[in-house]
């Protein structure tokens, strides 16, 4: 006990020198549990600014204590201390596996990768519930300003992640809105719930704010991201007549590809050849 102690006490000053960590998934050898004995090393990366894994110090020491209390702990994402950063009390929430919202437009993202020919993910927006965070993916899908970017981080089992505009576009630093001078602003709200896959939800810079990237879920279940991470469309399994779109399937295939790390960067890019209105 004491040598573990002690190297949880060395991890406790290795994160003081980062700002971020990443989730257990983020070890594409890793799926589901971890010792975090056994693996601790795998479990903090270098900074990933920008991610949906982006978290504040408190959580890393609240990380600390809980690793510290109870030992050898073998834990699951969905089981990793998280700082709220909406009200998690919220009476008004809306679970989409239940009741999903009303979709108010239909936007696509043309994806080509490997040797797929592009295929088109269709999503649907929340507009009503979501009004500016829907806004402003359908006005940069309209725009055209998510083509030749990529999916810039894909975590197995959790997540694809996209939609970095700027200078740091490939590592996934930076982000770029529709709105004036593409500052980022504050999400609508966290009212719909990470209960269903496909969801469509805001990466969200270190303060809070979002801008034009984002993340598909690949599970039902991520209420990790509850009241974090603001839900704003989903993934349609639809317009598959030609054989050109892809639906959920797509977003398995992609969510498998090799990947490099410590930042899960897909070996070989997947990239948005096209996008607008549907």
């Amino acid at each position: 006990m004491t040598t573990f102690l002690s190297k949880i006490f060395v991890f406790s000053l290795m994160l003081t020198k980062t700002t971020a960590f990443a989730p257990i998934h983020n070890c594409p050898s890793i799926k589901g549990k971890v010792s975090i004995v056994a693996s601790a090393s795998k479990l903090f990366t270098a900074p990933l600014a920008g991610s949906t894994d982006d978290e504040c110090l408190s959580s890393r020491r609240a990380f600390l204590i809980q690793a510290m209390a109870g030992g050898v702990i073998s834990t699951g994402i969905s089981q990793f201390p998280q700082p709220a950063f909406a009200d998690e009390g919220n009476d008004d929430s809306i679970d989409p596996s239940v009741d999903l919202p009303k979709i108010t437009q239909k936007v696509y993202l043309d994806i080509k990768f490997g040797n797929y020919k592009p295929k088109r993910l269709i999503i649907g927006l929340f507009g009503e519930v979501m009004p500016r965070a829907a806004e402003n993916f359908q006005t940069l899908c309209a725009n055209g300003s998510y083509t030749g970017t990529s999916f810039y981080r894909v975590i197995s089992d959790m997540s694809i992640q996209g939609g970095a505009i700027g200078p740091n576009s490939v590592s996934g630093k930076s982000g770029t809105s529709a709105f004036e001078n593409g500052s980022p602003f504050a999400p609508d709200n966290y009212k719909i719930k990470h209960t269903k896959k496909g969801l469509v939800s805001a990466v969200r810079g270190v303060n809070g704010d979002i801008d034009s990237r984002f993340f598909i879920q690949t599970e039902n279940d991520a209420g990790w991201a509850d009241n974090r991470y603001a839900v704003f469309g989903i993934v349609l399994n639809e317009g598959d007549e030609d054989g050109k779109a892809g639906g959920m399937e797509l977003v398995r295939k992609i969510s498998k590809v090799d990947v490099k790390p410590p930042q899960n960067v897909p070996k070989d890019p997947v990239m948005i050849v096209g996008c607008g209105l549907v």
